[in-house]
């Protein structure tokens, strides 16, 4: 009997050089691992441990980070800024004690200033100071007059009224001419001043209101759109709805001026304010009258209740989800959201159709966006007159992750209700497909920042909290230790508060990069490959495993197997004294169907490789049922 000739199977040897991140699904390979700790991709394709971290100061509570030409951290009631270093060398460190209410804070910078929220300060990198975004002022028990001006914020008083001018005026003498002699001081009249020079009559337009009171404009600027309330015009029949919103177009320490239209049967008049009271008296100083007045006046500035904010092409831009209504400041002034004058500077404002409250707001590619749990509102446009709100129904930002929101290589990236998005400008894309979808849903806190084109997202749900890195250039994920419940990112540099101390994610980026004070000696590292074998047939078995290994300081490593999901047994373990050493280490498994490595220690390790070699197996490599 002849029998048929079957090739022999030889051994193989294989060599694993790229690695993967962390995949926390099903289909975690033996080039990632399932679970894991302090490992990066910035050493692609190998893995190392992440850089070390140093601490630069003890904090204790932390409300807010936010970096503006400095680092401005809100610590409890107190400001503490430090500026970008000048020439190379650390700036000092600048305190405010009780700026500022003790709560959690949501700020943004635009110009030299900071805004803090909702608290409604502006904090000036420059100055050192901080001031009120809105003002207000009140009567109480003072005096206020209110006068009918021209242009120049001037005054008038009037001796005489009539039909016709008097015959031989001296020169700059007033005169009011009425239509009614009857009804002389109402707004139909007309108050002319005589001029000598030219020998004529020339009417004088009264369109401005003048408002003195000791120290009214102390708080206003020229431009500013204000609220006055509780004076006596609408009683004393004196201009068009003189309460109301109102443009300052002049400021003194103790007078302003606001525009205001004519009308009324005392117009020709000034009205006194006194406490609550208020009494009408002529420009001829004969007639009075009297008005009792519920409430005080009052002069304010507004700026509204803002849950989210964001800057974007030199305006700061709000929502509230109270309103339901998007807010943008005016042109680069932050201090005036209700600044209506038909230009191309004014304040705006949009309701949106949405239902549910908002989630988070930001800018990016040019338009500032707002985003509800569903859905994503776009604001763009140049100014008022041309601004245009998009709405798109998908993936928003998750309740509680407002502050995961950031812009990485003109990507913007946030945590959803159903995992991290990436978002280029037209449809969010989900980037989080490798970790365990569990883990990212119901958040308590989220917070992201960036830093060499790595995303950091920090996730608080109940008792667990994560820190998980996204490398975007590769699309891999990691995830550290230290729970940094707030980040700040400059740029060059990621800022993180675990809590109880500040750290700098990269020391070599600090303005003393050589010195060591507060860097972290050692990393404690752990790792747990995927399932080894299998992409193997029957008939071959994992007959040897070397782990290549290279040791950047003093370090120490303990490595692990798992046999087709059973307990964990040490196979071995290395030490590395020096600051750089290399490491093959050998071991044989036993026959299995699947291989799980684990790898723990403290230091800092590259993973350089891992070369399998297989074998031919005679008989089956997993028992089966017969």
């Amino acid at each position: 009997m002849t029998l048929t000739d079957r090739p022999g199977l030889k051994n193989s040897r294989t060599l694993l050089r790229a690695f993967g991140g962390l995949n926390e699904t099903y289909g975690c390979t033996e080039a990632e691992y399932s679970e894991g700790m302090n490992f990066s991709a910035r050493d692609f394709p190998a893995l190392s441990t992440r850089r070390p971290r140093r601490k630069l100061a003890e904090i204790e509570k932390v409300n807010g980070m936010y970096h503006l030409n400095g680092l401005l951290v809100v610590s409890g009631s107190s400001l503490r800024y430090t500026p970008d270093p000048e020439g190379g060398e650390p700036a000092e460190t600048r305190v405010l004690e009780n700026a500022v209410e003790d709560s959690r804070k949501t700020l943004v910078g635009i110009g030299t200033k900071i805004l803090i929220f909702p608290d409604k300060l502006a904090f000036d990198t420059e100055e050192n100071t901080v001031s009120a975004l809105g003002a207000f002022w009140e009567n109480g028990e003072g005096t206020v007059e209110l006068t009918p001006c021209d242009a120049e914020g001037k005054t008038y008083k009037v001796k005489k009224f009539g039909r016709e001018e008097p015959k031989s005026p001296e020169d700059g003498e007033t005169f009011l001419k009425v239509a009614s002699t009857d009804m002389p001081w109402t707004s139909d009249s007309v108050l002319e001043v005589y001029s000598a020079a030219s020998g004529n009559w020339s009417a004088v337009e009264l369109g401005y209101c003048r408002i003195d009171a000791a120290g009214i404009g102390a708080r206003f600027r020229v431009w500013d759109t204000v609220t006055l309330s509780g004076t006596a015009a609408a009683q004393a029949d004196q201009w068009e709805e003189l309460d109301g919103d109102r443009i300052v177009y002049e400021v003194h320490e103790d007078w302003l001026r606001v525009k205001a239209v004519p009308a009324g049967q005392r117009f020709y008049g000034k009205l006194v304010h006194e406490g609550k009271t208020a009494h009408w008296v002529s420009l001829n100083g004969l007639i009075s009258k009297l008005y009792p007045m519920p409430e005080t006046v009052k002069l304010e500035r507004k700026v509204p209740d803002m849950d989210y904010l964001t800057e974007c092409d030199n305006r700061v831009w709000g929502c509230s989800s109270k309103e339901n209504v998007i807010y943008g400041c005016k042109l680069g002034d932050p201090t005036n959201w209700f600044s209506y004058r038909g230009i191309a500077a004014d304040s705006y404002a949009v309701t949106v159709g949405s239902d549910g409250p908002f989630t988070g707001a930001a800018a990016c590619m040019g338009s500032a966006l707002f985003f509800k749990e569903n859905t994503l509102h776009k604001l763009y446009g140049s100014k008022p007159s041309d601004f245009q709100l998009s709405s798109l129904r998908c993936r928003g930002v998750a309740k509680n992750a407002a502050q995961s929101l950031c812009v990485l290589n003109e990507t913007l990236y946030y945590l959803s209700p159903e995992g991290v998005m990436a978002w280029d400008g037209s449809i969010p894309t989900k980037v989080s497909s490798a970790l365990d979808a569990s883990g990212l849903a119901n958040p308590q806190r989220a917070v992201g920042g960036a830093l060499d084109g790595r995303y950091y997202l920090y996730i608080a749900r109940g008792s667990r909290a994560r820190l998980l890195v996204y490398d975007t250039e590769r699309g891999l994920w990691q995830e550290e230790d230290g729970c940094s419940q707030e980040m700040a990112s400059t740029g060059g540099q990621l800022y993180l508060w675990d809590g109880k101390a500040l750290w700098a994610a990269d020391p070599s980026r600090e303005p003393d990069w050589s010195s060591t004070d507060g860097v972290e000696q050692e990393i404690k590292f752990s790792l747990t490959t995927g399932d080894i074998g299998l992409d193997g047939s029957e008939e071959r078995y994992l007959s040897r495993l070397t782990i290549r290994l290279d040791a950047f300081c003093p370090s120490r490593v303990e490595v692990e197997a798992s046999y087709d999901g059973g307990e964990w047994e040490k196979i071995g373990s290395l030490t590395a004294e020096q600051k750089r050493q290399n490491f093959d280490l050998p071991f044989v498994p036993r026959r299995c169907g699947t291989l799980r490595l684990r790898l723990t220690g403290r230091g800092q390790i590259t993973l350089r490789s891992i070369a399998k070699t297989i074998a031919p197996a005679r008989g089956g490599i997993i028992e089966q049922e017969g």
